[in-house]
């Protein structure tokens, strides 16, 4: 059996993070990490190498688009996919995060069944 794909949560709502947490938990085929903030993104990332981020845009010091353009400058993350995950999303912000990087998103609030199918297809 292939060794489960991980997933980190980038959000600095702890409620928020836990909701999403729980939901792929659930799904008992993910390894799942949270990091709070954009700082420790880029450390968790380091360590937890994921294979699909989850990440907010409204995050103080380092926001979402920082975190993804970062990302999408080191080559050790080429491979992994990003969900933005955000309630400010009008088209703007989308195209702005799609060209920095971005492979999908999801407009909070969402429903969890939509959160499930967006992270299996990025991660098929």
């Amino acid at each position: 059996m292939a060794d489960p794909k991980k997933i980190l949560i980038v959000d600095d709502d702890h409620e928020m993070s836990n909701a999403l947490r729980r939901v792929l938990v659930n799904q008992k085929k993910y390894m799942v990490d949270v990091a709070y903030d954009g700082l420790a993104a880029e450390a968790k990332f380091a360590e937890f190498r994921p294979d699909l981020i989850l990440l907010d845009l409204r995050m103080p010091g380092m926001d979402g688009f920082e975190v993804c353009q970062r990302l999408r400058m080191d080559p050790a993350a080429n491979h992994v996919k990003i969900i933005v995950v955000s309630g400010a999303l009008d088209m703007d912000y989308v195209e702005r995060f799609m060209k920095a990087g971005a492979n999908d998103y999801l407009a909070k609030p969402f429903r969890n069944e939509f959160l499930a199918l967006k992270v299996e297809r990025l991660l098929e």
